[in-house]
């Protein structure tokens, strides 16, 4: 499991600010605009006591950071929405790949641990051990070895 702390020491590495704030309709935001002096992620203080929420609320800001970075969106219309899930979902794959590594989750796999134990074990909310599998899933290189999981362990992804 990647530890909390790392996602915080990643941040701070890349100069991002970490703000925290009440909020009370998102989790996270990341903040990078032309001109500004750093990028920042604002986290709600509801996830000082939600652990297992922060790590996969900061995973997804930090994966804008990666993968979304100087893509504005200043109002939502239909093509601007249509980028904003472009982006969110390619920061949630970015965070779900930081947290769940493809190798060590297909271990589990193997050793038959259960979505709840896969949760505990990495520590994430089930929508990531669920997205993990469906990203699997899209993977034609790792056929071979969802078809032997699906067979031999009687897992079904």
């Amino acid at each position: 499991m990647i530890p909390t702390h790392f996602l915080f020491q990643l941040a701070d590495y890349e100069g991002i600010a970490i703000e925290w704030r009440d909020m009370h309709h998102v989790q996270g935001i990341y903040i990078h605009a032309p001109g500004a002096y750093k990028p920042v992620i604002a986290l709600s203080n509801t996830l000082h006591t939600q652990e297992r929420k922060l790590r996969c609320v900061l995973a997804h800001e930090l994966g804008h950071h990666f993968t979304t970075s100087g893509h504005y969106i200043i109002a939502a219309n239909s093509t601007s929405s249509i980028y904003a899930t472009k982006h969110e979902n390619l920061a949630t794959k970015w965070a779900v790949n930081l947290l769940i590594p493809t190798d060590i989750f297909l271990g589990c796999i193997r050793k038959g641990m259960l979505c709840h134990e896969l949760c505990n074990y990495f520590y994430v909310l089930p929508e990531y051990i669920i997205q993990k599998a469906k990203q699997l899933h899209k993977e034609p290189s790792l056929n071979d070895a969802i078809a032997e999981i699906n067979t031999s362990y009687n897992v079904v992804f």
